[in-house]
């Protein structure tokens, strides 16, 4: 049997993710739609033979008035902690985009509130049920080339951000480079220990908070990763996984298009292989989606938990303090596992 699911934001990214993944998700039905926009909701509700009847422009009324198990958070990244407090008082189990929240306290706030209404919250890091993304894991794994060294990892793109993200503070960070830091706890298998940052404006750029990243985050195991990322870069873009070297001892895991199309490639010095891609039939947030009913249906966190996913947002919010104050910041000093 589906779960139902409440969807709080229809925007045009909103409407995209309930089109390509929500509505097709074996694992969830609509029980309601929630937009402050009426004309979105209903041309969305139109397009897609939904009824007016679960059309809901106050998310309160959403969660009082529907018999629902679940919320996806869909709607713009400042207004996430409001809505996911609501859901969790009402006992849903929460769905948000990524970021989770905007500050460390409110998502520690958020798990706690889960806990005691048991309920799960899980972020939508869906970079990491990327067909790439699992192929480069398993390339990780496989590769018996020795002791991993480091990490370098680069991503550009040219984005005309949306009003709201205009005027975030750390825009970059929290909007983008969310996924890349994550990844690179999925992919070491590590929490980040400290993190040396340095993010950073231009005259002119239309953004309040800082486009371009560059930072280096140790993980818990020794192994240093750096990364360089920009939202304002013209020219060639990047991937959304963005670029990747791992080095080892005895060679490298890379992803990206070394000449045979972008992809996981394995080199061990006299060899360069690309590793073929790994059967994933649930790409993308169909993944997500799929993990967040299994985990309400069985008991148990979901893989990408709010109290898993506050380790990277942390890691994000330290790269922007370790920029202002000029030093290193270390996160095993500030925050214990949890």
């Amino acid at each position: 049997m589906k779960l139902n699911i409440i969807q709080v934001g229809l925007g045009a990214h909103g409407q995209g993710v309930g089109e390509h993944f929500v509505m097709p998700s074996p694992d969830f039905i609509y029980s309601g739609l929630v937009d402050i926009n009426p004309n979105a909701l209903a041309v969305y509700a139109n397009k897609n033979n939904l009824p007016q009847s679960i059309c809901f422009t106050d998310h309160e009324q959403a969660f009082r008035e529907t018999e629902s198990d679940a919320v996806f958070i869909s709607a713009f990244s400042p207004v996430h902690y409001e809505i996911a407090k609501s859901a969790l008082k009402h006992g849903l189990h929460v769905l948000i985009e990524k970021p989770f929240v905007l500050t460390v306290a409110e998502a520690d706030e958020l798990n706690s509130l889960a806990a005691l209404h048991g309920c799960n919250i899980m972020i939508n890091q869906n970079y990491r049920y990327f067909t790439s993304v699992l192929t480069l894991k398993q390339a990780l794994q496989d590769s018996r080339l020795g002791k991993m060294l480091f990490v370098q990892s680069s991503f550009f793109y040219d984005h005309d951000g949306k009003p709201y993200q205009k005027q975030m503070d750390n825009y970059t960070l929290l909007e983008m480079s969310v996924h890349h830091v994550d990844m690179i706890r999925f992919l070491v298998d590590s929490d980040i220990a400290e993190v040396s940052g340095k993010t950073w404006n231009h005259t002119g750029s239309g953004y309040a908070g800082d486009p371009h990243v560059h930072a280096v985050y140790t993980t818990e195991s020794g192994v240093s990763a750096f990364y360089l990322s920009s939202l304002l870069a013209g020219g060639v873009s990047m991937p959304w996984e963005g670029v990747w070297r791992f080095q080892f001892e005895g060679g490298s895991v890379h992803l990206d298009d070394l000449g045979d199309g972008f992809g996981v490639y394995i080199a061990d010095g006299t060899t360069k292989t690309k590793a073929p891609m790994i059967t994933n039939e649930r790409e993308s947030i169909h993944g997500v989606l799929h993990e967040f009913a299994s985990s309400i249906r069985e008991k148990r966190d979901p893989s990408i938990s709010g109290k898993d996913n506050v380790r990277t947002l942390s890691a994000l919010l330290a790269t922007a303090e370790s920029s202002r104050q000029g030093r290193t910041i270390h996160l095993s000093s500030t925050r214990t596992n949890q």
